[in-house]
Protein backbone atom coordinates (compact mmCIF):
# COMPACT_ATOMS: atom_id res chain seq x y z
CA UNK A 1 0.00 0.00 0.00
CA UNK A 2 1.22 3.40 -1.02
CA UNK A 3 2.46 5.94 1.78
CA UNK A 4 0.22 9.03 1.40
CA UNK A 5 2.91 11.57 1.98
CA UNK A 6 0.47 14.77 1.82
CA UNK A 7 -1.48 13.27 4.52
CA UNK A 8 0.79 15.12 6.61
CA UNK A 9 2.59 17.49 4.79
CA UNK A 10 0.43 19.33 2.18
CA UNK A 11 3.84 21.80 1.03
CA UNK A 12 5.89 18.66 -0.05
CA UNK A 13 6.31 19.41 -3.99
CA UNK A 14 8.47 16.86 -5.11
CA UNK A 15 9.70 13.18 -3.17
CA UNK A 16 11.50 10.04 -4.17
CA UNK A 17 9.66 6.82 -4.90
CA UNK A 18 10.06 3.16 -6.09
CA UNK A 19 7.45 1.92 -8.53
CA UNK A 20 5.52 -1.02 -7.17
CA UNK A 21 3.47 -1.59 -10.06
CA UNK A 22 3.15 -0.51 -13.49
CA UNK A 23 -0.10 -1.50 -15.73
CA UNK A 24 -1.44 -0.59 -19.15
CA UNK A 25 -4.97 1.69 -18.96
CA UNK A 26 -6.70 3.52 -21.18
CA UNK A 27 -5.32 7.04 -21.82
CA UNK A 28 -1.91 5.31 -20.64
CA UNK A 29 -0.68 3.30 -18.13
CA UNK A 30 -1.38 3.40 -14.46
CA UNK A 31 1.51 3.25 -12.10
CA UNK A 32 1.98 2.41 -8.10
CA UNK A 33 4.47 3.75 -5.80
CA UNK A 34 5.57 2.75 -2.56
CA UNK A 35 5.40 6.18 -1.17
CA UNK A 36 3.70 9.31 -3.32
CA UNK A 37 2.71 13.24 -2.61
CA UNK A 38 -0.26 13.30 -5.53
CA UNK A 39 -3.30 13.68 -3.99
CA UNK A 40 -6.47 11.99 -6.25
CA UNK A 41 -9.80 13.08 -7.39
CA UNK A 42 -11.19 12.46 -3.96
CA UNK A 43 -13.26 14.61 -1.28
CA UNK A 44 -14.62 16.76 -3.81
CA UNK A 45 -12.03 18.45 -5.36
CA UNK A 46 -9.69 17.61 -8.53
CA UNK A 47 -6.43 15.51 -7.90
CA UNK A 48 -2.65 16.32 -8.34
CA UNK A 49 -0.63 16.53 -11.66
CA UNK A 50 3.00 16.72 -12.56
CA UNK A 51 5.87 14.03 -13.44
CA UNK A 52 7.88 10.93 -12.30
CA UNK A 53 10.74 11.03 -13.97
CA UNK A 54 9.98 11.90 -17.54
CA UNK A 55 6.37 10.72 -16.94
CA UNK A 56 3.35 13.33 -17.67
CA UNK A 57 0.91 12.15 -14.38
CA UNK A 58 -2.21 12.95 -15.82
CA UNK A 59 -4.55 11.80 -13.11
CA UNK A 60 -4.42 10.18 -9.50
CA UNK A 61 -6.96 8.03 -8.63
CA UNK A 62 -7.72 5.64 -5.69
CA UNK A 63 -8.40 1.78 -6.45
CA UNK A 64 -9.57 -0.81 -3.91
CA UNK A 65 -7.53 1.46 -1.93
CA UNK A 66 -4.67 1.95 -3.73
CA UNK A 67 -3.21 5.22 -5.23
CA UNK A 68 -2.69 5.29 -8.84
CA UNK A 69 -0.88 7.67 -11.13
CA UNK A 70 -2.15 7.83 -14.87
CA UNK A 71 1.50 8.51 -16.57
CA UNK A 72 1.73 8.98 -20.21
CA UNK A 73 4.32 6.29 -20.04
CA UNK A 74 4.98 3.35 -18.79
CA UNK A 75 7.54 3.07 -16.02
CA UNK A 76 8.88 -0.59 -15.49
CA UNK A 77 8.23 -2.05 -11.56
CA UNK A 78 11.19 -1.67 -9.28
CA UNK A 79 12.54 1.95 -10.88
CA UNK A 80 13.24 4.77 -8.85
CA UNK A 81 11.31 7.50 -9.13
CA UNK A 82 11.33 11.35 -8.48
CA UNK A 83 7.80 12.92 -8.41
CA UNK A 84 7.21 16.23 -9.14
CA UNK A 85 4.02 18.16 -8.46
CA UNK A 86 2.83 21.02 -10.67
CA UNK A 87 2.35 22.80 -6.96
CA UNK A 88 0.88 26.10 -9.01
CA UNK A 89 -2.24 23.72 -9.34
CA UNK A 90 -1.92 22.14 -6.01
CA UNK A 91 -1.60 25.42 -3.85
CA UNK A 92 -4.21 26.98 -5.66
CA UNK A 93 -6.58 23.95 -4.60
CA UNK A 94 -5.65 23.67 -1.35
CA UNK A 95 -6.15 27.82 -1.31
CA UNK A 96 -9.79 27.28 -2.07
CA UNK A 97 -10.11 24.56 0.30
CA UNK A 98 -9.05 26.07 2.93
CA UNK A 99 -11.45 28.82 2.38
CA UNK A 100 -14.09 26.38 2.23
CA UNK A 101 -13.47 25.11 5.52
CA UNK A 102 -13.53 29.02 6.93
CA UNK A 103 -16.95 29.83 4.65
CA UNK A 104 -18.55 26.83 6.61
CA UNK A 105 -17.13 27.10 9.61
CA UNK A 106 -18.81 31.14 9.02
CA UNK A 107 -22.20 29.69 7.89
CA UNK A 108 -21.92 27.31 11.04
CA UNK A 109 -21.22 29.86 13.64
CA UNK A 110 -23.38 32.59 12.54
CA UNK A 111 -26.20 30.75 11.36
CA UNK A 112 -26.20 27.12 12.21
CA UNK A 113 -26.18 26.65 8.64
CA UNK A 114 -24.29 23.07 7.80
CA UNK A 115 -22.11 22.51 5.00
CA UNK A 116 -23.97 19.66 2.89
CA UNK A 117 -21.83 19.68 -0.15
CA UNK A 118 -18.58 20.79 -1.97
CA UNK A 119 -16.96 20.59 -5.33
CA UNK A 120 -13.82 22.17 -6.32
CA UNK A 121 -13.00 22.80 -10.14
CA UNK A 122 -9.95 24.14 -11.72
CA UNK A 123 -11.56 27.95 -12.27
CA UNK A 124 -14.50 28.02 -9.53
CA UNK A 125 -15.41 25.88 -6.43
CA UNK A 126 -18.74 25.85 -4.98
CA UNK A 127 -20.50 25.24 -0.67
CA UNK A 128 -23.87 23.92 -0.07
CA UNK A 129 -25.39 24.99 3.06
CA UNK A 130 -28.57 23.31 4.42
CA UNK A 131 -29.92 26.77 5.42
CA UNK A 132 -32.01 29.52 2.60
CA UNK A 133 -29.62 32.47 3.30
CA UNK A 134 -29.98 36.28 1.72
CA UNK A 135 -27.54 38.91 0.51
CA UNK A 136 -27.33 40.14 3.95
CA UNK A 137 -26.48 36.93 5.40
CA UNK A 138 -23.98 35.87 3.27
CA UNK A 139 -22.06 39.16 2.76
CA UNK A 140 -21.75 38.26 6.80
CA UNK A 141 -20.46 35.19 6.10
CA UNK A 142 -18.23 36.35 3.73
CA UNK A 143 -17.02 39.36 5.68
CA UNK A 144 -15.89 37.10 8.92
CA UNK A 145 -14.10 34.76 6.61
CA UNK A 146 -11.68 37.26 5.37
CA UNK A 147 -11.38 39.05 9.42
CA UNK A 148 -10.17 35.35 10.49
CA UNK A 149 -7.58 34.86 7.26
CA UNK A 150 -6.72 37.88 7.97
CA UNK A 151 -5.77 36.48 11.43
CA UNK A 152 -2.82 34.12 10.24
CA UNK A 153 -3.74 31.07 12.05
CA UNK A 154 -1.98 27.54 11.54
CA UNK A 155 -3.87 24.96 10.06
CA UNK A 156 -3.18 21.45 10.93
CA UNK A 157 -3.80 18.38 10.19
CA UNK A 158 -4.05 15.54 12.87
CA UNK A 159 -4.29 12.12 12.97
CA UNK A 160 -6.57 9.81 15.50
CA UNK A 161 -6.12 6.13 15.98
CA UNK A 162 -9.50 5.94 17.53
CA UNK A 163 -13.11 6.93 17.51
CA UNK A 164 -12.33 7.32 21.94
CA UNK A 165 -9.28 9.83 20.61
CA UNK A 166 -11.62 12.11 19.44
CA UNK A 167 -14.31 12.41 21.96
CA UNK A 168 -13.11 15.78 23.81
CA UNK A 169 -12.14 17.50 19.86
CA UNK A 170 -14.56 20.23 19.13
CA UNK A 171 -15.75 18.77 15.40
CA UNK A 172 -17.73 21.40 13.39
CA UNK A 173 -18.20 18.00 11.21
CA UNK A 174 -17.63 14.76 11.54
CA UNK A 175 -17.85 12.93 8.17
CA UNK A 176 -20.25 10.01 8.18
CA UNK A 177 -18.68 5.92 7.41
CA UNK A 178 -14.72 7.09 8.40
CA UNK A 179 -12.92 4.35 10.34
CA UNK A 180 -9.46 4.86 12.58
CA UNK A 181 -7.49 5.91 11.67
CA UNK A 182 -9.35 9.69 11.38
CA UNK A 183 -7.68 12.88 10.50
CA UNK A 184 -8.91 16.02 11.56
CA UNK A 185 -7.95 19.64 10.02
CA UNK A 186 -8.06 22.40 12.67
CA UNK A 187 -7.87 26.17 11.87
CA UNK A 188 -6.75 27.48 14.79
CA UNK A 189 -9.16 29.17 17.17
CA UNK A 190 -11.86 28.46 14.93
CA UNK A 191 -13.23 25.37 12.51
CA UNK A 192 -12.01 21.33 13.34
CA UNK A 193 -13.49 18.84 10.97
CA UNK A 194 -13.08 15.38 9.39
CA UNK A 195 -11.06 15.77 5.89
CA UNK A 196 -8.39 14.05 4.07
CA UNK A 197 -6.93 16.62 1.49
CA UNK A 198 -4.27 19.08 1.84
CA UNK A 199 -4.54 22.77 3.27
CA UNK A 200 -2.32 25.84 3.13
CA UNK A 201 -0.46 25.66 6.79
CA UNK A 202 -1.93 29.41 7.55
CA UNK A 203 -5.29 31.13 7.04
CA UNK A 204 -3.11 34.26 5.89
CA UNK A 205 -2.08 31.93 2.85
CA UNK A 206 -5.73 31.48 1.10
CA UNK A 207 -5.71 34.71 -0.03
CA UNK A 208 -8.59 37.16 -0.44
CA UNK A 209 -12.30 35.20 -0.19
CA UNK A 210 -14.74 35.87 -2.39
CA UNK A 211 -18.87 34.44 -2.75
CA UNK A 212 -19.62 35.88 -6.45
CA UNK A 213 -22.99 33.98 -6.67
CA UNK A 214 -25.05 32.86 -3.87
CA UNK A 215 -28.68 31.05 -4.98
CA UNK A 216 -31.10 28.97 -3.92
CA UNK A 217 -30.19 24.89 -4.13
CA UNK A 218 -32.35 21.85 -2.93
CA UNK A 219 -34.17 24.22 0.17
CA UNK A 220 -30.58 25.40 1.56
CA UNK A 221 -28.14 27.88 -0.53
CA UNK A 222 -24.98 27.08 -3.22
CA UNK A 223 -22.74 29.81 -2.92
CA UNK A 224 -19.81 29.57 -5.78
CA UNK A 225 -16.33 31.12 -4.06
CA UNK A 226 -13.27 31.86 -5.28
CA UNK A 227 -9.90 32.22 -2.78
CA UNK A 228 -6.40 33.93 -3.22
CA UNK A 229 -5.58 34.84 -7.42
CA UNK A 230 -8.52 33.36 -8.35
CA UNK A 231 -10.58 35.98 -6.49
CA UNK A 232 -7.56 38.83 -7.51
CA UNK A 233 -8.51 37.94 -11.25
CA UNK A 234 -11.87 38.27 -10.65
CA UNK A 235 -12.16 41.33 -8.57
CA UNK A 236 -9.71 42.79 -11.49
CA UNK A 237 -11.81 41.76 -14.62
CA UNK A 238 -14.84 43.03 -12.65
CA UNK A 239 -12.83 46.74 -12.08
CA UNK A 240 -12.04 46.46 -16.28
CA UNK A 241 -15.55 46.21 -16.58
CA UNK A 242 -16.83 48.73 -14.63
CA UNK A 243 -14.07 51.15 -16.05
CA UNK A 244 -14.78 50.15 -19.56
CA UNK A 245 -18.81 51.33 -18.53
CA UNK A 246 -17.75 54.33 -16.99
CA UNK A 247 -15.78 55.23 -19.77
CA UNK A 248 -18.76 54.11 -22.51
CA UNK A 249 -20.61 57.28 -19.71
CA UNK A 250 -17.75 60.05 -20.10
CA UNK A 251 -18.11 59.58 -16.11
CA UNK A 252 -15.88 58.02 -13.15
CA UNK A 253 -16.24 54.05 -12.04
CA UNK A 254 -18.32 55.31 -9.20
CA UNK A 255 -20.77 57.22 -10.70
CA UNK A 256 -21.39 54.12 -12.99
CA UNK A 257 -24.22 52.63 -11.68
CA UNK A 258 -26.19 55.75 -11.22
CA UNK A 259 -25.44 56.87 -15.40
CA UNK A 260 -26.47 52.95 -15.75
CA UNK A 261 -29.94 53.54 -14.12
CA UNK A 262 -30.47 56.88 -15.93
CA UNK A 263 -30.37 55.64 -19.21
CA UNK A 264 -32.00 52.75 -18.16
CA UNK A 265 -34.96 54.90 -17.18
CA UNK A 266 -34.50 57.38 -20.27
CA UNK A 267 -34.79 54.11 -22.04
CA UNK A 268 -37.73 52.73 -20.06
CA UNK A 269 -39.82 56.04 -21.01
CA UNK A 270 -38.87 55.88 -24.59
CA UNK A 271 -40.23 52.90 -24.98
CA UNK A 272 -43.85 54.01 -23.18
CA UNK A 273 -43.79 56.71 -26.10
CA UNK A 274 -42.65 54.64 -28.72
CA UNK A 275 -45.84 51.99 -27.65
CA UNK A 276 -48.45 55.59 -27.80
CA UNK A 277 -46.99 56.59 -30.89
CA UNK A 278 -46.83 52.77 -32.79
CA UNK A 279 -50.65 52.50 -31.25
CA UNK A 280 -51.57 55.90 -32.57
CA UNK A 281 -49.76 54.63 -35.96
CA UNK A 282 -51.48 51.01 -35.71
CA UNK A 283 -54.91 52.64 -35.78
CA UNK A 284 -54.10 54.87 -39.10
CA UNK A 285 -52.56 51.78 -40.35
CA UNK A 286 -55.56 49.75 -39.67
CA UNK A 287 -58.15 52.24 -41.57
CA UNK A 288 -55.72 51.96 -43.91
CA UNK A 289 -56.61 48.38 -44.22
CA UNK A 290 -59.56 48.30 -43.92
CA UNK A 291 -60.23 50.99 -46.88
CA UNK A 292 -58.01 48.69 -48.98
CA UNK A 293 -60.40 45.35 -47.67
CA UNK A 294 -61.65 43.39 -51.26
CA UNK A 295 -65.43 42.23 -50.60
CA UNK A 296 -65.55 38.50 -51.62
CA UNK A 297 -68.93 37.44 -51.26
CA UNK A 298 -69.62 39.16 -48.39
CA UNK A 299 -66.73 38.92 -46.28
CA UNK A 300 -64.34 41.79 -46.00
CA UNK A 301 -60.48 40.05 -47.25
CA UNK A 302 -57.43 41.71 -46.81
CA UNK A 303 -53.82 40.34 -47.56
CA UNK A 304 -50.96 43.01 -47.12
CA UNK A 305 -47.02 42.62 -46.61
CA UNK A 306 -46.11 45.36 -43.96
CA UNK A 307 -42.18 46.33 -44.29
CA UNK A 308 -40.37 46.12 -41.39
CA UNK A 309 -42.96 46.35 -38.99
CA UNK A 310 -42.91 43.97 -35.58
CA UNK A 311 -44.12 40.88 -35.51
CA UNK A 312 -45.68 41.41 -32.14
CA UNK A 313 -47.73 44.19 -33.41
CA UNK A 314 -49.83 42.32 -36.46
CA UNK A 315 -52.29 40.73 -33.73
CA UNK A 316 -53.40 44.35 -32.83
CA UNK A 317 -53.12 44.90 -36.21
CA UNK A 318 -55.64 42.38 -37.32
CA UNK A 319 -57.51 43.02 -34.88
CA UNK A 320 -58.16 46.25 -35.09
CA UNK A 321 -59.53 45.23 -38.78
CA UNK A 322 -62.49 43.01 -37.77
CA UNK A 323 -66.07 43.27 -39.32
CA UNK A 324 -69.06 41.18 -38.93
CA UNK A 325 -67.21 38.80 -41.85
CA UNK A 326 -63.94 38.97 -42.32
CA UNK A 327 -60.20 37.63 -43.29
CA UNK A 328 -56.91 39.10 -42.71
CA UNK A 329 -53.43 37.71 -43.70
CA UNK A 330 -50.91 40.33 -42.60
CA UNK A 331 -47.23 39.62 -43.49
CA UNK A 332 -44.44 40.92 -41.74
CA UNK A 333 -41.45 41.45 -43.93
CA UNK A 334 -38.54 42.04 -41.32
CA UNK A 335 -35.55 41.41 -44.01
CA UNK A 336 -34.09 37.65 -43.53
CA UNK A 337 -37.74 36.23 -42.27
CA UNK A 338 -41.00 36.98 -42.90
CA UNK A 339 -43.85 36.28 -39.75
CA UNK A 340 -48.15 35.49 -40.49
CA UNK A 341 -50.93 36.21 -39.12
CA UNK A 342 -54.42 34.88 -40.27
CA UNK A 343 -57.77 36.57 -38.12
CA UNK A 344 -61.54 35.90 -39.13
CA UNK A 345 -64.79 36.91 -37.64
CA UNK A 346 -68.13 35.20 -38.95
CA UNK A 347 -66.73 32.96 -41.40
CA UNK A 348 -66.86 29.20 -41.49
CA UNK A 349 -63.48 28.40 -42.06
CA UNK A 350 -60.73 27.79 -39.49
CA UNK A 351 -57.49 29.64 -39.33
CA UNK A 352 -55.94 27.05 -38.20
CA UNK A 353 -56.81 24.98 -41.70
CA UNK A 354 -56.61 27.71 -43.72
CA UNK A 355 -52.94 29.16 -42.35
CA UNK A 356 -51.66 25.30 -43.45
CA UNK A 357 -51.43 26.86 -47.18
CA UNK A 358 -49.42 29.90 -46.44
CA UNK A 359 -46.89 27.05 -44.46
CA UNK A 360 -46.97 25.37 -47.55
CA UNK A 361 -46.23 28.11 -49.56
CA UNK A 362 -43.82 29.58 -47.46
CA UNK A 363 -42.17 26.66 -46.03
CA UNK A 364 -42.68 27.56 -43.55
CA UNK A 365 -43.99 26.58 -39.41
CA UNK A 366 -47.19 28.10 -38.23
CA UNK A 367 -50.19 27.13 -36.45
CA UNK A 368 -53.92 27.88 -34.67
CA UNK A 369 -57.57 27.59 -34.22
CA UNK A 370 -60.63 28.95 -34.26
CA UNK A 371 -60.05 32.96 -35.49
CA UNK A 372 -56.66 32.87 -34.82
CA UNK A 373 -53.29 31.40 -36.13
CA UNK A 374 -49.55 32.88 -36.93
CA UNK A 375 -46.58 31.43 -38.23
CA UNK A 376 -43.23 32.35 -39.30
CA UNK A 377 -40.86 31.36 -42.49
CA UNK A 378 -37.19 32.43 -44.05
CA UNK A 379 -38.23 34.85 -46.61
CA UNK A 380 -38.79 33.60 -50.07
CA UNK A 381 -37.03 35.21 -52.97
CA UNK A 382 -40.44 35.83 -54.75
CA UNK A 383 -42.23 37.08 -51.67
CA UNK A 384 -44.69 39.60 -53.74
CA UNK A 385 -45.84 36.51 -56.25
CA UNK A 386 -46.13 33.83 -53.45
CA UNK A 387 -48.94 36.68 -51.59
CA UNK A 388 -50.47 37.38 -54.56
CA UNK A 389 -50.97 33.70 -55.24
CA UNK A 390 -52.06 33.30 -51.26
CA UNK A 391 -54.41 35.78 -52.06
CA UNK A 392 -56.19 34.18 -54.95
CA UNK A 393 -56.54 31.11 -53.01
CA UNK A 394 -58.19 32.65 -50.33
CA UNK A 395 -60.20 34.62 -52.58
CA UNK A 396 -61.68 31.38 -54.10
CA UNK A 397 -62.17 30.00 -50.07
CA UNK A 398 -64.09 32.41 -49.25
CA UNK A 399 -66.54 32.30 -52.58
CA UNK A 400 -67.39 28.33 -51.55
Amino acid sequence: MTERLYLLDSMLSAFDARVIACEPSDGGFLIELDRSAFFPNKGGQPCDVGTLNDATVLDVREQDERLLHLADRAVPVGTNVRGELDFSRRFDIMQQHTGEHLLSYCAWKLFGAVNVGFHCALTYATLDLDKPLGHDGITEIETLANRLAAQNAAVTATIYESEDDLKDVPLRKHAEGLFAPIRIVTIEGSDACTCCAPHVKRTGEIGQLKIIDAVPYKGGTRCTFLCGMRALSHAQAMQDTVSSIALKFSTSRDQAEAAVQKQADELSAAKKELKQAYAALDGYLAQSLCAEAEDVNGTKLIVKTLEHVDPKRLRSLAGATMTDHALTVLFSDTGERVSYLLASNGIKQDTGDLIQAVNAAFAGNGGGRGTLAQGSAKKPSGMAETVEALRTYFRSVLKH
